[in-house]
């Protein structure tokens, strides 16, 4: 059955034709993530050139670029591929390329004019997200030397009048799609002090006493609570029969399209917001909504921006209910009250006035925009965040008493991290300590090393053993974390002994792997490494002190009461 965007193939190849920038409104589901980049390189839009497609998630753009490639009969990395932070499969003859919107900012620093791209697509930009915003208006403003380049902007749910008066002149498709009617139900009452995936597998379990025909899918925050809402499930009515599978980007591709791909069993997929408007899941016909997503934000105590669990928007929860409706009439259960819907708020507000910008105004400040108030925001962000990602650029040598990027700032460009971790590892660079330096960067930005609940949970006894171990109060949270995680290392990873003192174990070796990927980026850059067999000898706690006060400067106080955090 052809996908709804395909009857729009036409006009927007005219559309193309006519003009450098395309507004294109099609609903999740209709195809357009998957087709539209086709389209332009089968209709000689692209003519020659590649075709970047710009997603706000990594595992979209891995799934995506799979599944395109799959429809194209052609290898990853061949004709379609894809290139997320540390990850790529491309090749020279790569003419579509799915990836993350921070990568086309990366590489506008090195390449301004995007020499051999023909095409950029920026996916779902509903989201709002800041990096999407920036390659927006990056991309913008280098149509002015670049008329050739195409600029597609898609969307499932964007009120399209003030992107079109942004852009103008700008052509405008909008595609139908093809949904049933879904039936939404609440919860009676508000649940308290219960668990979310005890309050879904209570709904659930219920819910069994009429017939679902199809597969089930369950929306949830994270991995953790994906984990608990299948243990959960096990062993319900509902579940009997089906498989239990989850879907988030820390899987391995197999499980991810285990998850996405049809099957003839009936299944319960548990997934985070990918499934919300990244990748259609055909055959469901009952979302489970937990009303919680990971939303990007600031972290005052870590000083950095970071995921936090919020309630989601009254956009976003329409948009998971018509998953339900793909292919018949479904049903969604929320698990909230509809006096709590009606509290919620309509949209998500846009990230660029939820996070630090310290990282976007290093990139422009690189770029040459050097007047950050005439730079061309499609929604600008308030004075003082910008004043205080500039204060926080100054602290680490960033730039210099100008405003404008010192040879520090520069060389911080090359790692695909936040500022004070890359300030970190140039510092390291110096004290021979490289390889701690981004283990410590890899703990301190990955999922927690301790399980919920402070470090470790609620148990006492965990909390005093962790404190023998690890250090108390008394020492830094960063070398707890490396002393834990060396721990759990030293018994190869395993989730029982790690269980036993509140360590999550797959977070201890998913870090691992996150610092090799920090090393390489490192040894890329010029860093030295340290003679093979010494990169794990014991951490020099003096040399990594120095690294996290050059990363951290901000936030150094003096304890003033040995009895309290003051």
């Amino acid at each position: 059955m052809a996908l709804p965007i395909h009857e729009q193939r036409e006009a927007i190849l005219a559309a193309l034709q006519g003009h450098n920038r395309l507004v294109l409104e099609a609903p999740t589901g209709s195809g357009k993530s998957t087709q539209v980049p086709g389209f332009l390189l089968d209709g000689g839009i692209a003519n020659g050139g590649d075709i970047w497609v710009l997603q706000p998630r990594r595992v979209a753009a891995r799934m995506l670029a799979r599944r395109v490639a799959q429809e194209r009969s052609v290898e990853v990395g061949d004709e379609v591929g894809y290139a997320v932070r540390l990850d790529s499969a491309v090749s020279a003859a790569t003419k579509i390329r799915y990836v993350t919107e921070g990568l086309l900012l990366r590489r506008l620093t090195t390449d301004p004019e995007l020499k051999g791209t023909a095409a950029v697509i920026l996916d779902e930009f509903h989201e709002r997200h800041l990096e999407g915003d920036l390659a927006l208006a990056r991309i913008a403003a280098l149509q002015e030397k670049r008329p050739d380049l195409k600029l597609v902007v898609m969307s499932a749910t964007l009120e399209a009048e003030d992107l079109l008066a942004h852009l103008q002149p700008a052509a405008h498709v909008r595609a139908e799609g093809r949904t049933f009617p879904v039936e939404i139900d609440y919860l009676a009452r508000r649940y308290a002090d219960d668990k979310v995936w005890d309050v879904c597998a209570d709904a659930l379990d219920r819910t069994a006493s009429t017939s679902v025909e199809g597969d089930v899918l369950i929306f949830m925050p994270g991995a953790f609570e994906i984990r608990k809402t299948i243990e959960a499930l096990r062993g319900t009515a509902i579940a009997r029969g089906r498989q239990l599978l989850p879907l988030h980007g820390e899987l391995p591709p197999k499980e991810q399209d285990a998850a996405v791909l049809p099957s003839e069993q009936p299944r319960i997929i548990v997934s985070t917001n990918i499934a919300e408007t990244s990748v259609t899941i055909d055959g469901v016909t009952l979302v489970v909504d937990g009303g919680l997503a990971r939303v990007a934000g600031y972290d005052p105590r870590r000083g950095i921006n970071t995921l936090l669990t919020e309630k989601i928007s009254r956009a976003s929860a329409d948009q998971r209910a018509g998953r339900a409706g793909r292919t018949r009439p479904g049903r969604c259960l929320r698990l909230w009250t509809q006096e709590d819907h009606a509290s919620r708020p309509g949209q998500l507000t846009a990230e660029i006035h939820r996070l630090d910008l310290s990282e976007a105004v290093l990139s422009l400040k690189a770029a040459g925009f050097t007047d950050l108030d005439a730079f061309p925001w499609f929604e600008a962000p308030r004075a003082e965040a910008l004043t205080k990602a500039e204060e926080l650029l100054g602290d680490l040598g960033a730039l210099d008493e100008t405003g404008a990027i010192s040879a520090t700032g520069q060389a911080m460009l090359k790692f695909p991290l936040h500022p004070r971790y890359a300030r970190l590892l140039l510092e390291a660079d110096k004290h021979g300590c490289v390889p701690q330096a981004a283990l410590l960067a890899a703990l301190a930005q990955g999922r927690p090393l301790f399980r919920r609940g402070g470090f470790g949970g609620r148990d006492k006894r965990q909390l005093e053993l962790q404190d023998d171990l690890f250090g108390g109060e008394t020492t830094s949270d960063f070398f707890r974390l490396l002393r834990a995680w060396s721990w759990a290392k030293g018994r190869n990873f395993d989730p029982r002994a790690a269980s036993k003192l509140g360590i999550n174990a797959m977070a201890a070796r998913e870090a691992a792997g996150i610092a090799g990927q920090i090393t390489r980026a490192a040894e890329k850059a010029g860093l030295k490494m340290e003679p093979e067999g010494q990169a794990a000898k014991q951490v020099d706690d003096a040399a990594l002190r120095r690294c996290i006060l050059a990363g951290f400067s901000d936030h150094l106080a003096r304890r003033l009461d040995g009895g309290t955090l003051r």
